[in-house]
């Protein structure tokens, strides 16, 4: 169980086309939030998820919950919307792509029983239902939504003749309002080709984490195991929780990340200098947690608020910026005020 999956199909360009800066992204919204199940059996409860008053219900459709393995699909969608958008290109809320290219692109093998696995997919992205409150591109959604709005597969048999139960010859999927802001505002971070080697859905949830939560950055990031569980959505039980995520840490198939427990507490380091190059802020003494001075007074600044998630969450606003702050206990006091504020 603790293996990689294979590399399936080694020899590929990630669209299939002669695209040298095509790589795979993620939203950063379904990187932060338990939108996708863990399951590999169908997933029919209903999932209810609050942090920082940002809240997220995820009502699944006959044929359950989305899986985070079904989110290949959408990642494969958004990479394509991304890097049109790059190349200049007008994008639009539809998708045009093959089940092959999407497969070959995420390590699927591309046998039949594949081709019904990703239509199956196809039915749980758009049957999935999600209310929220969180914004993308400085939008807030407050109707319910699918993870796609809907999709199209035209079909041919083996002599070339349309054929509604054929293969797959093209298929076109329309990404959610939620998920096009997230493009449009460029809410997305670039992922590493080896999460779809990851075989098991904790460790690519627990991945996303990371990639959102350390980045590039060479200071480490803490969790606690609790918040961790809930950040993840998995519904095992406290101490077998716990004993998955010692495995993943011995495992260590984590793409540029490293993970250990220690005690009740999981720290995130970063493999290497990550993604962006940005080493002004690298060399910033900021320590992993606050100080018991500083904690005192950020309590003050945001009452009723989780001070250690809103110096994680500093931290990564921090490290985005092009000058580090003069004062790292000044910025970060008034990060809290202003985020109590907004609260309001």
């Amino acid at each position: 169980m603790g293996n990689l999956l294979p590399d399936r199909h080694p020899n590929r360009d990630f669209f299939i086309l002669d695209v040298s800066d095509a790589a795979p992204k993620d939203d950063m919204a379904s990187m932060e939030h338990p939108v996708f199940s863990l399951s590999v059996k169908p997933d029919m409860r209903e999932l209810d998820y609050t942090h920082d008053g940002k809240r997220v219900v995820i009502v699944p459709s006959g044929k359950g919950l989305a899986t985070i393995m079904d989110k290949d699909i959408l990642l494969y969608c958004i990479s394509k919307l991304v890097h049109q958008m790059n190349a200049g290109e007008p994008i639009s809320q539809w998708v045009e792509l093959s089940a092959h290219e999407a497969m070959i692109a995420t390590n699927w093998r591309t046998n039949r029983e594949s081709y019904q696995r990703f239509e199956d997919a196809l039915d749980r992205l758009r049957g999935t239902t999600i209310k929220t409150n969180i914004k993308t591109n400085d939008h807030v959604q407050v109707r319910g939504f699918g993870l796609i709005d809907a999709y199209e597969i035209n079909r041919k048999d083996g002599s070339g003749e349309e054929d509604p139960f054929g293969r797959m010859a093209k298929v076109r999927i329309k990404v959610s309002d939620w998920t096009f802001r997230a493009v449009q505002g460029m809410e997305v971070l670039t992922i590493n080709p080896k999460y779809f080697r990851l075989r098991r859905p904790l460790e690519r949830r627990i991945y996303e984490l990371a990639r959102k939560h350390v980045g590039d950055q060479t200071r480490p990031f803490r969790i606690g195991l609790d918040k961790l569980q809930r950040k993840v959505g998995s519904n095992s039980p406290a101490k077998k929780f716990k004993f998955f995520v010692k495995q993943i840490a011995h495992d260590g198939h984590l793409p540029d990340y490293d993970i250990a427990v220690d005690g009740d507490m999981a720290i995130f380091t970063a493999k290497r200098a990550g993604f962006s190059g940005n080493q002004s802020l690298l060399d910033l003494d900021m320590p992993s947690v606050p100080s018991p001075a500083l904690l005192a007074k950020a309590r003050k600044a945001a009452p009723g608020l989780d001070i250690y998630a809103l110096y994680s969450d500093w931290q990564d606003f921090t490290a985005r910026q092009t000058e580090p702050p003069r004062n790292l206990d000044a910025a970060f006091l008034g990060f809290c005020k202003k985020r109590f504020q907004g609260r309001a």
